[in-house]
């Protein structure tokens, strides 16, 4: 695990350009857009935080009349969503932010950022004191149910990134909300992104061959079959784990704080 001084010159570093995404192709994003409007009118001055904000793409994707707030360590990233979107950044990094805004927020979104922590329950709660009464948390991360996880195991291609240093699952995600005393709602499962059914059976295939290849015995006769398969003889020459953003291998969890 890299030590807290290397990860946040990693996060400072990062820029603008990574982690683009068009806001109907992200699948935490889209969903998460429909759960606010159906708690909140697009006319309401909602007061929404994303944490781990990035540029603000997901904030500039929900009504204007929002109010739209971020937390962000990325220097380059902090100037855009600023200028181009508009967002107010309350602070650099979840633990260090000024405790004058708990309790400010109708909604707080956390888009693959719980497994950037090394201690992903503290990090919810932490997350969880920005809510008004009531207020929504939505949090979206890897899911460590998937099959792809049980298939792939540490293989997986979400461990591929130095900073990912945890991997939950909704069973840790309840247990987090009763420690919390936090009411937890809807958990669904979803692709990092939203894609055409080809790619994702293309994908699918792809996590299906690397899984048989870092198997032995029978393994082995499946595994020549699909890299002796027209259109699939390219496997053969992989030397690094598919990332298959699109199939569902992630989670989208809400959870609400109790009413005063």
């Amino acid at each position: 695990m890299p030590t807290e001084e290397a990860l946040i010159a990693m996060y400072q570093a990062t820029p603008a350009a990574d982690m683009l995404y068009r806001f109907e192709d992200n699948a935490a994003w889209s969903s998460a857009r429909r759960q606010l409007l159906l708690r909140h009118r697009p006319e309401t001055a909602c007061k929404v935080l994303d944490i781990g904000c990035h540029t603000g793409d997901f904030l500039a994707g929900l009504p204007s009349a929002w109010q739209r707030h971020g937390i962000e360590s990325a220097h380059e990233p902090i100037q855009v969503a600023r200028d181009r979107h508009q967002v107010e950044i309350i602070g650099d990094r979840l633990g260090s932010t000024d405790p004058g805004w708990a309790g400010q927020f109708d909604a707080v979104t956390l888009f693959d950022v719980i497994e950037h922590l090394p201690d992903p329950a503290t990090g919810i709660g932490l997350a969880a004191r920005f809510l008004k009464p009531g207020g929504i948390l939505l949090l979206s991360s890897a899911d460590m149910d998937a099959w792809t996880w049980r298939w792939l195991g540490a293989g997986h291609w979400y461990l591929q990134t130095p900073q990912h240093l945890s991997v939950v699952s909704a069973k840790f995600l309840q247990h987090v909300a009763r420690q919390l005393g936090l009411r937890i709602g809807q958990v669904q499962r979803i692709p990092h992104r939203h894609a055409p059914l080809r790619v994702r059976f293309r994908e699918l295939l792809e996590a299906r061959y690397w899984g048989l290849r870092r198997r032995s015995g029978w393994y082995r006769l499946p595994h020549r079959l699909l890299q002796s398969m027209p259109g699939l003889r390219d496997l053969r020459h992989r030397q690094s784990v598919p990332w298959t953003m699109t199939l569902r291998d992630h989670l989208l969890a809400s959870f609400e704080s109790k009413a005063g």
